[in-house]
């Protein structure tokens, strides 16, 4: 066709003939198929992808990595730890436990060292992995090659009998197989939506409420009902499009990469000329590649690594576990498309540490090593003064001031805790608290009112400094200082 376009390009219709209508079906004379879009036709229809499955060593690294997942999220939520599952993040009381460790929303510093980790590592892997992300460990990938493509592969056949199924009129057999698919699908669907909103809720209540009492779980329903439905459009019909042009990771891996990033790439130098075998005569020079198209067949998202590198390319690696094989069929040494770096295919020496590889480690560093040090030094509560009523201060008949405050106080413990506030400066302070002891029940959160009074004199530049120790009956034991407000100079005295 892209011959025949050439002519025609080349010698075109006088001005005054019209041109030639469109007949239904025909493909649309704008371009090549090749410069489209992989997962668009040239007439702009979609095409879906049905990759042909090569079980090299790349896929049995992927296909392990995807069982562990798979493993740990439907495990997590049944697994006990402390008498909670293993990981909950409890909406109603705004609580997330963690292996038996629970974070409180007091827990500030905690999370803003967790999120930017988390930043900073998706940075470093994006710029030193590429997007072998994608391919091993992403969601969308993992589900969709490892969980429904396998059950589609099982009730349809392979590639080649899918696309004649779908081509295939209806009958009896086609809805057979096709309602049987999307059956499994939905089952499968309901089970990872049943699973996620159990991270919130905790299964066995989740389970129980649902059985028992299914009105007041409806916003649990609601949402396992909605996360099914956009599972089944997401793996069953959207599916490559997630990654080539709804995923926002694969664009900021583009722009953070640079020439030392792994990619997978074709050896042009290898492979060039390509010439098919039945093509190949002696004294003819041919390179390795037999344009036999298995890389692009085995592809996800239908990319022809060929032509260099593509945004459409996830890093699954199913071309070089493909190309892998047609090399040990022909005698010739693997590796014609494998792992590189942009430098590295012009020949350079590709560099793991360089000044950006070096600042994101370091980064991390900080970022890891801060979380984890606010989390192994979290103490059995958490103790906040804050300034409470409507004024700054109040002077008293007697002439001394009184500060209103308000503390808040976060059992961090999975046991009851009384607690008891003192002033320990200055020694003319005196403090008043609404609860004394503050009983706080496990992994809970108190506030109480409180007062304390001091004389004028112990001002400075209207504020004092004043000390409290706050101590409980499980051996918790901290002092706090907290800034009064009051006036800039004693009664009669000089402002």
């Amino acid at each position: 066709m892209g011959s025949a376009l050439g002519q025609k390009h080349e010698k075109p219709q006088p001005a005054a003939a019209p041109p030639a209508p469109s007949l239904p079906g025909r493909v649309f004379d704008v371009a090549p198929e090749e410069d489209l879009l992989y997962s668009l036709s040239a007439d702009g229809k979609r095409k879906f992808m049905h990759p042909l499955v090569h079980r090299g060593r790349h896929w049995k690294i992927r296909r392990a990595i995807a069982y562990g997942l798979f493993f740990l999220f439907f495990a997590l939520p049944h697994i006990p730890v402390g008498g909670r599952p293993a990981v909950l993040i409890d909406l109603a009381t705004r609580n997330t436990h963690v292996f038996g460790a629970t974070f409180n929303p007091t827990d500030s510093l905690i999370l803003v060292a967790l999120g930017f980790g988390v930043i900073v590592t998706v940075f470093f892997a994006a710029s030193t992995y590429g997007r072998m992300w994608c391919g091993y460990a992403c969601p969308q990938t993992v589900y969709l090659e490892f969980f429904f493509r396998p059950i589609e592969a099982l009730l349809e056949g392979g590639p080649l009998n899918q696309r004649k199924l779908n081509a295939a009129p209806l009958s009896g057999r086609k809805v057979a197989i096709k309602v049987g698919k999307w059956a499994l699908w939905t089952v499968l669907a309901l089970a990872m939506a049943t699973t996620f909103v159990a991270y919130f809720t905790g299964f066995r209540p989740l389970v129980a409420g649902l059985a028992t009492d299914p009105l007041a779980w409806t916003g649990a329903l609601f949402t396992i009902l909605f996360l099914t439905g956009a599972i089944l459009f997401d793996f069953g019909w959207f599916r490559d499009q997630m990654c080539t042009i709804a995923c926002p990771y694969g664009r900021l891996q583009n722009v953070i990469a640079d020439q030392d990033t792994i990619l997978v790439a074709y050896d042009e130098q290898r492979g060039e000329p390509r010439m098919r075998i039945r093509d190949r005569v002696a004294g003819v020079l041919a390179g390795d590649c037999i344009s036999c198209r298995a890389c692009v067949n085995a592809c996800p998202t239908g990319t022809d690594i060929k032509r260099g590198l593509q945004p459409e390319c996830i890093g699954t690696a199913q071309c070089i576990d493909a190309c892998d094989e047609v090399m040990r069929g022909l005698g010739k040494p693997i590796g014609l498309i494998k792992y590189t770096s942009e430098r590295e295919q012009k020949g350079g020496v590709r560099r793991v540490w360089r000044p950006r590889t070096i600042a994101y480690l370091a980064l991390m560093s900080v970022a890891w090593g801060a979380f984890a040090v606010l989390v192994f030094t979290r103490g059995d509560a958490l103790v906040e003064i804050i300034r409470g009523g409507r004024e700054p201060y109040r002077l008293l008949p007697t002439g001394e001031v009184a500060n209103q405050q308000r503390v808040r106080i976060t059992n961090q413990l999975p046991e009851t805790q009384r607690f008891t506030i003192e002033v320990i400066t200055p020694q003319e302070a005196s403090l008043v608290v609404s609860e004394s002891p503050i009983v706080v029940e496990p992994e809970k959160v108190v506030t109480v009112n409180a007062v304390t009074t001091v004389p004028p004199r112990v001002f400075l530049d209207g504020q004092a400094a004043v000390r409290y120790r706050v101590r409980s009956d499980r051996g918790f034991d901290k002092e706090l200082e907290f800034l009064l407000l009051g006036p800039f100079g004693t009664p009669g005295g000089t402002p």
